[in-house]
């Protein structure tokens, strides 16, 4: 993190970008040294989503009242001189899967329109008490799964903006909000980041309670952060886990293990072109890591795991509520049922099999690389997108990092893929910031402010 004087800051903040297009930790801290206001900064992220939410889609509910006072709350709490939270005055979108008592939490589906639920996400709460102002709840597929959404993707409207939490995703990207909560069970959120070019922080399994969120598969629910740089993922994590809040810089180069992975054959020629020119650029040694030939299950072993539930859950919803929902989740429901409890309990051991295995794979490696998505955005009639390049790591509970290094044959963003060892989410986050600079070339991928 870079620490310069509040003249610097305030001549950035008065004469560079809109308070919209400025980061994460350049508003906290501008607010917290009283340059800004968290009322103007509001002011700024509402009118730049007045321009654009009818293109993008990216909210499933705005209350923009709401947000004026909330921001306006902020200020005065703020001028009473009491305690500041690490997001105070902070603009941040909520995926539309999290329970909010003061939004309606529909989950992306028509059969909980109206929902209304009595009490926060354990999520939210930390939100909330880290001084964060929601502004509104994010656009997500019906209940996550790989179906359009309203979504269009901020730098191209033509193309996709992934799936799930796409809304978070183009929020952030498009400059309506610094930061946007997401989840991924798969690909939810790494995914739509690499599509729309956010960077994105999937922490480890059980990094924070999912209770009052959309749960589909407990072992594979996860929280997922969207932001505009790695200092901004961080000052986003530290509200759930005060040691993740800075990033320092590492020492010496990571050690780091180039990864294809079981989808790798859906890869195209110019996403790996591009990763294949990132990787020998780097300023470090990066080896092939072979992985075990177990991990050729591990995309069955999701979907399989997923299915189950899926059924557990709907399956015996009236046909009625079954027919209005989208086409994979009826499939996906359908397929559950088919599964007998002996070939469920062969998924959930080969589960444990591959995140044993996985574990095994950080011996030498601090970090693995690979890509974030089989290629750039697909336009919108060609689907939503494969999230096969995440799953083997959500599985098995691992961090990652998403960074929007990569750009395919038609311009748009590719994810690079960051993967950590289970519970070692601060040294991933020094391993992107390090990837980041040695990318960029020249030190500057973090706002200095």
């Amino acid at each position: 993190m870079n620490d310069v004087s509040g003249t610097q800051r305030l001549a950035l903040v008065s004469n560079s970008k809109r308070l919209n297009e400025l980061s994460a930790c350049t508003i906290v801290s501008a607010i917290r040294d009283r340059l800004i206001t968290a009322t103007s900064v509001m002011e700024a992220c509402l009118e730049r989503i007045a321009v654009r939410e009818p293109q993008v889609k990216a909210w499933s509910f705005l209350d923009v009242d709401l947000a004026r006072e909330r921001a306006r709350l902020a200020d005065e709490w703020q001028a009473a001189r009491f305690p500041l939270g690490p997001l105070h005055g902070l603009p941040v979108g909520v995926k539309d899967v999290f329970d909010t008592s003061d939004m309606p939490s529909e989950y992306g589906s028509g059969s909980l329109r109206g929902r209304r639920p009595t009490e926060n996400a354990d999520a939210v709460t930390v939100l909330h008490r880290a001084g964060a102002l929601i502004v509104g709840k994010t656009s997500t597929s019906e209940f996550g799964m790989y179906h359009p959404g309203p979504t269009h993707n901020p730098l191209d409207l033509s193309r996709s903006p992934g799936v799930s939490s796409a809304g978070s995703a183009a929020a952030v990207v498009d400059h309506m909000v610094p930061l946007a909560l997401g989840t991924q069970h798969t690909a939810s959120t790494t995914l739509p980041a690499s599509f729309c070019g956010a960077f994105a922080f999937k922490p480890s399994l059980n990094f924070t309670s999912m209770r009052a969120s959309n749960v589909l598969v407990p072992r594979m629910a996860h929280v997922g952060l969207m932001a505009r740089s790695v200092d901004d993922l961080a000052l986003f994590a530290g509200a759930f886990d005060r040691r993740l809040a800075e990033v320092e810089a590492l020492r010496h180069p990571p050690r780091l293990g180039l990864v294809r992975g079981p989808g790798w054959h859906m890869v195209s020629p110019d996403a790996r072109q591009a990763l294949d020119r990132l990787v020998a650029g780097l300023p470090a040694a990066v080896v092939a890591v072979d992985l075990p030939g177990e991990f050729d299950t591990a995309l069955e072993v999701v979907l399989g795991l997923l299915n189950a539930h899926l059924a557990y859950r709907f399956g015996a919803l009236p046909e009625e509520t079954f027919r209005s929902f989208c086409p994979p989740l009826q499939e996906g429901i359908v397929a559950g049922r088919a599964l007998s409890a002996a070939r469920y309990l062969e998924l959930e051991a080969m589960a444990d099999r591959l995140t044993a295995l996985a574990a095994a794979l950080f011996r030498d490696h601090d970090a693995l690389i690979t890509l974030s998505a089989p290629g750039e955005a697909t336009r919108l009639e060609e689907g939503p997108g494969s999230g096969v390049m995440s799953m083997p790591w959500s599985l098995c509970g691992l961090p990652t990092v998403s960074l929007p290094l990569l750009r395919g044959m038609n311009g748009m963003p590719i994810g690079v893929q960051l993967v950590g060892c289970q519970g070692s989410d601060r040294n991933l986050l020094r391993v992107a910031a390090w990837l980041t600079d040695a990318v960029l070339n020249d030190g500057s991928s973090h706002e200095q402010v």
